[in-house]
């Protein structure tokens, strides 16, 4: 006898990608000789955490997969009457549903192996990862002989789509025409022809990327594109760390790219200058047995990188002297597996996978001037982010960075760069909450290519793009949230903000940069596509600055497409 019918598992997981709620969901789960736990609804203490434990049978010494079935849903569920109509129901008769290969594909465990919860709560949270799957569920029952029976429910997107969107922000326009298909004939491969245009640069890109060549854990990128200012490839084959019991990683790559950059005052471009960059990579890494939640990874790698800079007739301030570092590198990586399920923090109304743990990265390498154009550098890069629920509604995030060069025979750092990013959740109910954000930069020795800049979408959202420079900036955002869920068109989840910033940035600059705190205010809508397009949010915002020049519009718009609230 089974725990549970796969009806069982459909009706649960429609639900869960429909209007009603979690607990309603798991009103249907029955018990029987597995002595499963029912799933828990989204707890009342305002964490937004879904399935606080997991509703997987235990494990046991001799309890194997017996088998593993797949049940896929459609774009639209055509059962609901507001998607029962001839658009909807074209969209699901035309669209191709993701191969099963390539879903088992991505899955830590197959028939015959050995049970373990671990390896299909972390191929649940892997199958959520693929931007062709809007959600994703791993279910198992035990029978009376103790066998194991998994049902994977997925419930595929849209992923053929044209490129047409024009967006404003800080008083500049972009824009992108053409088409992408992210589930290339349900294979899980990504194609793209765009044609994109903004404030630096137009042309055509092409981009095409394989998760799984061959339904294998290698993965493949080929990107080409084609501007007015130049031209710029990468291509790259990788066997990731694909999970957190992958025993080994290696890779290579190689990058081109030729366009000209500007310098910015006050928003305005001031200067422009060619610059040309090439970067190969070649890496090997080795894991330690997760151990404890912690799994540690080592790798050593050679990299060689040029950064050419040319003048040209735009050119008005001094341009960077042209650099060659070729060097190994050791990279550590320190990562705590302690993933959640929440709802109504980064998107709308979707599962998203929260890490409460500790994700460290650490790379440090050494460029002979024997290899090189340039004196010996050290070269350095430091990561850490964690997160912590402070009480029952509250979460905080913390950010470190560090990266730059050293020169080890003139003892002067080289385009050091640190950031402290702090970010504050206070749900004050299901479907509210404030935010707040704190951001500290702090850069040396910058070389003429680089400026630490604010304004327009980089923090600043009342002030033009680029409007602040300096080598010392500070930015607060302070929000109120509103996750309605509401379901536009059956096509977008909608939430709205309304915000607050302030922040400056001071210090050195190669051009004039007015060093006064800057404040604006504003509002905006965020719309989360629940149909194509996973982990995108659309903002739409209108900002005013409080204490702005008469030089600048009383008034910024701003239409930009990121992957967080």
């Amino acid at each position: 006898m089974k725990a549970l019918k796969c009806n069982h598992f459909l009706v649960i997981f429609s639900a869960l990608m429909s209007t009603s709620s979690v607990a309603n969901s798991f009103e249907n789960i029955t018990q029987s000789c597995a002595n499963q736990r029912a799933g828990e609804p989204l707890n009342s203490n305002l964490q937004r955490q879904l399935d606080k434990e997991p509703n997987l049978p235990s494990e046991g010494k001799n309890k194997r997969i017996e088998t593993v079935s797949f049940h896929q849903l459609n774009v639209f569920d055509t059962s609901l009457p507001e998607e029962d109509n001839a658009l909807f129901r074209f969209a699901n008769r035309a669209h191709i549903t993701t191969k099963p290969e390539v879903l088992r594909s991505i899955l830590l465990f197959q028939e015959g192996e050995l049970y373990s919860q671990r390896r299909l709560i972390e191929s649940e949270r892997l199958l959520r990862n693929q931007n062709y799957l809007y959600d994703a569920r791993v279910f198992a029952e035990e029978d009376c002989h103790g066998n194991i029976h998994v049902s994977v429910v997925t419930r595929d997107l849209w992923t053929l789509l044209p490129e047409l969107s024009f967006s404003r922000s800080g008083g500049e326009n972009s824009s992108r025409i053409g088409f992408r298909e992210t589930n290339l004939l349900g294979w899980g491969k990504r194609l793209s022809l765009t044609h994109t245009s903004d404030k630096d640069r137009s042309g055509y890109l092409f981009v095409y990327d394989d998760p799984n060549i061959l339904s294998s854990r290698y993965r493949g990128r080929l990107e080409y594109a084609d501007n007015d200012d130049g031209k710029r490839h990468y291509i790259g084959v990788h066997y990731p760390f694909f999970s957190t019991e992958t025993p080994y990683s290696y890779g290579a790559s190689d990058y081109e790219n030729r366009r000209i950059e500007s310098l910015y005052e006050a928003g305005e471009a001031v200067s422009e200058f060619d610059h040309f960059t090439k970067i190969s990579d070649v890496y090997f890494g080795a894991a330690t047995t997760l151990k404890s939640n912690w799994t540690q990874r080592l790798s050593i790698g050679f990299r060689h990188q040029e950064d050419t800079f040319k003048r040209i007739s735009t050119t008005r301030l001094p341009i960077a002297n042209d650099r060659t570092l070729s060097y190994p590198y050791v990279k550590g990586h320190w990562f705590e597996d302690n993933y959640i399920k929440v709802r109504n923090f980064d998107s709308i109304y979707r599962t998203e996978d929260l890490n409460l743990g500790w994700n460290i990265n650490a790379t440090l390498g050494y460029s002979d001037s024997q290899l090189s154009n340039e004196d010996n550098h050290w070269l350095y890069q430091m990561s850490a982010q964690k997160a912590h629920f402070t009480s029952d509604r509250s979460l905080w995030r913390v950010a470190l960075s560090l990266n730059g060069q050293w020169n080890s025979e003139q003892n002067t750092a080289r385009n050091m760069v640190s950031e402290a990013n702090f970010e504050y959740y206070l749900n004050t109910s299901l479907y509210q909450s404030w935010y707040a954000k704190a951001q500290l930069r702090f850069a040396k020795n910058l070389t003429e290519d680089m400026q630490l800049t604010l304004g327009g979408e980089t923090g600043l959202r009342g002030f033009p793009i680029n409007y602040q420079h300096g080598s010392k900036s500070v930015l607060v955002n302070l929000e109120k949230r509103y996750y309605w869920e509401y379901d536009l068109l059956q096509l977008f989840k909608v939430g709205a903000a309304i915000f607050f910033d302030i922040g400056r940035v001071r210090g050195h600059s190669l051009v004039n940069s007015d060093p006064n705190y800057l404040k604006n205010i504003g509002m905006g809508l965020r719309l989360a596509p629940s149909r194509a397009n996973a982990g995108l949010v659309l903002h739409l915002d209108v900002a005013a600055p409080i204490n702005g020049p008469e030089n600048i519009d009383g008034i910024q718009w701003l239409f930009t497409v990121k992957n967080r609230f």
